[in-house]
């Protein structure tokens, strides 16, 4: 495999034996999905992709999983690239102490909390409804675009200050981005949902891939799954740079990509 920076492209195989032939130091953005440690496998009906979210060797197994996978993104980002890593209730804690050991407490830049509405209920807990992604920097240069928001008002009056806009929702004004996004999940109905278990929406990673990244840079997913951050990162104007260990995942993610027009 070429050295030279990719415009685009997915391969097949298990991360932690790939990286080594990936090119170093030049990824600004990875972003990394991986298995939940859900303890089930997690599959779509019928034919479709599938993965096993199960680990015989308890949390041991899976902690060791996501150090290695971790280590072995570290090296190829830029000098001041970011590595976002998406997980839930079950392991994002573990995540943050894996990461503030790789790039120091320092390297945090933040944790988004992806706020969304499913079904579901418990008569024992509260309902666990989001997820955690946490942002962690090479460097200290790193790139941050900072992008605005509609916040929908109550009531006009009280706002003589301030410019206020309308739409189909009502009156709104812009403001900076928080690090909740409220963006609803997929569900099998949606005509973007391609059949990929766990699959994300599409304005999450346009979001964190705005943020983050400039025109060109290239966009890193060691776990694409049906390459939702790649089409991303095209829509956006990114390269980008997939592996899944999959064969029916990247089939989708290729398909996808072929079909995102810019």
């Amino acid at each position: 495999m070429s050295k030279a920076r990719p415009t685009g492209e997915v391969i097949e195989g298990d991360f932690l034996d790939v990286a080594a032939t990936l090119p170093r130091g030049t990824a600004a953005l990875a972003y990394i999905d991986p298995p939940f440690f859900s303890g089930r496998k997690r599959s779509n009906r019928g034919d479709g992709p599938s993965y096993d979210d199960r680990w015989p060797g308890g949390p041991a197994e899976y902690l060791s999983f996501l150090r290695r996978m971790l280590e072995a993104v570290k090296p190829l980002l830029t000098p001041n690239g970011v590595i976002a890593l998406h997980l839930d209730w079950r392991a994002a804690h573990h995540g943050r102490l894996e990461l503030e050991r790789l790039f120091t407490p320092q390297g945090f830049v933040n944790e988004i909390i992806w706020s969304y509405k499913t079904g579901g209920l418990s008569k024992r807990w509260l309902g666990r409804k989001h997820d955690s992604i946490h942002v962690f920097a090479a460097g200290r240069d790193y790139t941050f675009n900072l992008i605005r928001e509609k916040s929908y008002l109550a009531h006009r009056y009280g706002y003589s200050n301030v410019e206020i806009h309308e739409d189909e929702g009502g009156a709104y004004t812009w403001t900076a981005l928080r690090d909740v996004w409220d963006i609803p999940a997929l569900r099998g109905n949606q005509l973007e949902y391609a059949g990929y278990p766990t699959q994300k929406p599409l304005a999450l990673l346009k979001r964190l891939v705005e943020c983050f990244t400039r025109p060109g840079d290239l966009v890193l997913d060691p776990c694409c799954g049906s390459g939702t951050a790649l089409v991303a990162a095209k829509l956006l104007g990114r390269s980008w740079l997939g592996v899944d260990a999959g064969k029916a995942a990247v089939g989708l993610a290729l398909q996808r990509l072929s079909e995102a027009k810019l």
